[in-house]
């Protein structure tokens, strides 16, 4: 149930030479920051060669693997038809330039593994990276792997009879996961989200005939992963649909440690096992505050009655869960729609459902009725009902019949505003239960008809942030970069937001202090509240010849803030030799600057100790800051922090954004009254 998790590990070499190879990746690392590079568009087909540009089809390259290391933040890697060996991608874009690979044909197939991993397509150590469009059958683990990574996206593929799992990701967050088929793994899963990876996206996937489960997400709090809380938060899995799973045992959707999470809009069928099991076994804890809502959840096999666990299983101390305008029905001949433990039953809410009479509070062990799961104060507003009610044709077509018991029979309240087909809801007299809502009959038909919004003569929408679905009008996704502002977009351009602040990606943030594009190194960061103290360090590579690069004729610019909101620090450290002890020294050679004051006069900072090491590397500075006084200080939100040093002129800078806690490092953790970052 709980697969194989990600482990990761150091090449085979003795512990200098693993030494050595960090710190010449970390060195190239930083050679590579230093240098602005120009976003390209690169081809690869059969036939091309790894000795040309790479810039046209007709110098296109051989192989991906020779792609994957080159590539840079921006660059786009099309792909011409054909069959090719998988790759291994460690080279990271940005939030505003990812790295993408593209197939640009419908028949892309990687048919060998990458030769480092035993997967097809294996991301690890990289961010922001997208995977679009590629076949990926028969690898000999997983079809395409994501590990230790953020903010990647896998969409359009076809991951099929893949040893282990179809997709699979370890450490990896905010990844998603879109509009891939993932079907007949043979040992495990189709797609399998571990090890803490924090608000995965798991949405319009088809998921079927996997060994195992559909979907298994695994929060891992073994003692392989320290530093990771052993849960996955804030999940959205919805639009999929899931069927054929589970021969094997395992579920539809299988969480193991995972919280405050939407499971939504999917549609479950022909699963021999479970439908949605929410539980712990190797998470830190059960599977808490959960919502799922709106699920077409059918179980087991119509022509075989010993099949079929549960539609919904909640136990181990999954507590807080939500579930409500679901259809959920079992073909097993005994087990039913929701068993949950005893551990489990604080904070739980069901209702709105469509339901059969079976139920279970002792985990699956005991079976009551409707009536007697209604005494305990369950599904007081749920219903009886069989696909055969419910259905326009059960088994094969689950859109709601015209007679459908489960029309408008929903709440309102958390339910989506779009069903599993990107249908608007709700539709006529309330919201529908189920992944889908039945939409107007005479849509389209050149009248306007009762309900109809838009879409006939006369009728249009007038929301410019809304569209035409099924002749109502339902909100746009935001496009950014469109102009217009909607939904959660904050802006579209500088006017919007207010003075000071900039328009980036659809948000006003406070605008950056430090835009060379040079990323702090080796960096460290602890800030307290009262009394304000902190400690701040980093190295980069300055590229020479140094313009302002000189602390006592100019000073140094020391800033921690955030995108957004108040706090942190900007000060400014004047140029000036020391006067009563007071100022900046410099050592003999003139490679290191040290400033004092111990009254912390400039923003509290009471040490600055600057260092030219260029003697190790061209252009290399290393710094380190304290600082104390007796104020208080605003610290900022550990999710969203930025540290700047600005060495010289405007330009000879170097920031980072760190991640937030449960991220990768560079990550941070804190609370009002202490930040840390390293």
């Amino acid at each position: 149930m709980g697969g194989t998790d990600v482990r990761l590990t150091p090449p085979s070499a003795g512990p200098y030479l693993w030494g050595v190879r960090v710190a010449l990746c970390s060195l190239v690392l930083l050679l590579a920051l230093a240098t602005s590079v120009r976003a390209a568009d690169y081809f690869v087909k059969n036939g091309g060669s790894d000795a040309a540009d790479g810039l046209s089809l007709a110098t296109a390259w051989a192989t991906l693997n020779h792609a994957a290391g080159v590539v840079n933040p921006g660059d786009v890697v099309h792909v011409e038809d054909g069959s090719y060996q998988g790759f291994y991608l460690d080279r990271s874009g940005t939030g505003a330039q990812p790295i993408t690979f593209v197939a640009d044909g419908s028949n892309v197939q990687i048919t060998a593994d990458n030769g480092t991993t035993p997967d097809g397509i294996n991301v690890e150590g990289a961010d922001h990276v997208v995977i679009d469009g590629f076949i990926v059958n028969d690898r000999t683990r997983a079809g395409i792997r994501v590990a230790v990574a953020s903010f990647v996206t896998v969409r359009n593929c076809h991951t099929g009879h893949n040893g282990h799992w179809g997709i699979f990701s370890g450490h990896a967050y905010d990844f998603t996961i879109e509009n891939n088929e993932a079907y007949g793994s043979i040992v495990e899963h189709g797609i399998y989200v571990s090890n803490s990876g924090d608000r995965p996206i798991i949405r319009g996937n088809l998921v079927h005939d996997n060994h195992a489960n559909g979907i298994h997400m695994n929060g891992d709090a073994s003692e392989e992963n320290p530093g990771e809380d052993g849960l996955i938060s804030n999940a959205v899995v919805e639009r999929n649909v899931i069927y054929g799973n589970g021969a094997g045992g395992g579920s539809g959707i299988n969480c193991d440690g995972v919280t405050d999470s939407v499971i939504q809009n999917n549609l479950l069928y022909d699963n021999s096992a479970s439908g949605i099991s929410l539980y712990k076994i190797d998470g830190a804890t059960g599977s808490t505050n959960n919502v799922v809502v709106n699920n077409t959840i059918v179980t087991g096999l119509s022509n075989d009655a010993s099949v079929g666990r549960w539609c919904v299983n909640i136990n181990t101390g999954s507590t807080g869960n939500r579930v409500v305008n679901n259809i959920l029905y079992n073909y097993h001949s005994w087990h039913g729609v929701i068993a949950i433990d005893v551990s489990s039953r604080p904070g739980f809410t069901s209702d709105y459902n469509s339901v059969m009479s079976r139920f279970s509070t002792d985990g699956g062990n005991t079976v009551m009725d409707l009536a007697s799961w209604q005494a305990l104060g369950y599904d007081t507003y749920s219903f009886l009902a069989t696909p055969s009610d419910l259905f326009l044709a059960p088994g094969s077509d689950f859109h709601l019949s015209q007679t459908s018991p489960a029309i408008d029979a929903g709440m309102s309240v958390g339910a989506p505003n779009e069903d599993l087909e990107q249908a608007p809801r709700p539709v006529g007299g309330g919201f529908d239960v189920g992944a889908y809502e039945r939409q107007l009959l005479h849509c389209g038909d050149g009248n306007v008809d009762p309900g109809e919004q838009c879409g006939e003569p006369g009728l249009s929408c007038a929301d410019p942030c809304t569209h035409c679905a099924g002749c109502t009008c339902v909100q746009s996704t935001p496009v950014c970069g469109d102009a217009l502002v909607c939904g959660s977009e904050q802006c579209e351009a500088e006017a919007d937001c207010a003075a000071g602040q900039v328009c980036e990606a659809c948000a006003c943030v406070n605008p950056p202090v430090c835009t060379s594009g040079i990323t702090i190194a080796k960096p460290g960061l602890t800030m307290h509240a009262t009394p304000f103290s902190l400690r701040t360090k980093g190295q980069a590579i300055v590229p020479k010849p140094w313009q302002g690069v000189d602390p006592l004729a100019n000073g140094v610019r020391v800033v921690v803030d955030a995108p957004d909101g108040p706090g942190g620090i900007d000060v400014t450290i004047p140029g000036g030799a020391a006067v009563n002890d007071v100022g900046w020294f410099v050592n003999a050679s003139g490679t290191r600057w040290t400033y004092r004051d111990g009254a912390g006069t400039q923003g509290g900072i009471t040490k600055v100790v600057v260092r030219d090491r260029s003697s190790h590397v061209d252009g290399l500075l290393a710094w380190s800051v304290t600082g104390k006084s007796a104020a208080t200080a605003t610290l900022l939100d550990p999710s969203a922090v930025r540290s700047t040093m600005v060495l010289g002129a405007a330009s000879e800078c170097a920031s980072l954004t760190w991640n937030p806690p449960g991220g990768v490092r560079p990550r941070c953790t804190g609370t009002a009254a202490k930040l840390a970052c390293h």
